[in-house]
């Protein structure tokens, strides 16, 4: 059976991002700024793409030795559109910048995220 979680607040994208560089991190999603308002962000969706061979990949946040896996990691298939929507990923809450990180270079990756906070 398929649950429905309501929106509790707006659906946004991110652009596209292309792993530079094997087992770095890099900015995936950035919270909007709201003043002094702080907002979280919950992974709605994963769209990923590879042409470079199966890869491990890992969203979470912080940049460096500082990243921090939010959610397990997942396989890209090579050469298949991969994708996760909400009832197969975990729902986590975090206020923090979402970051990316994949065992290959070229990997193509972008997200849905619902942005909650005024």
């Amino acid at each position: 059976m398929t649950y429905i979680t309501p929106a509790r607040g707006i659906r946004k994208s991110s652009a596209i991002i292309t792993a530079a560089a094997p087992a770095t991190p890099e900015n995936l999603y950035l919270l909007s700024v709201a003043g002094t308002v702080t907002r979280s962000v919950i992974l709605r969706k994963i769209w990923a793409w590879s042409a470079v061979g199966a890869s491990i990949t890992q969203i979470g946040q912080g940049l460096g030795i500082g990243f921090a896996a939010i959610i397990p990691p997942f396989l890209v298939l090579n050469g298949v559109e991969n994708i996760w929507d909400e009832n197969d990923i975990p729902e986590v809450e975090i206020v923090a910048n979402l970051t990316v990180q994949s065992v290959l270079a070229g990997i193509m990756i972008m997200v849905e995220v619902e942005e909650i906070g005024n």
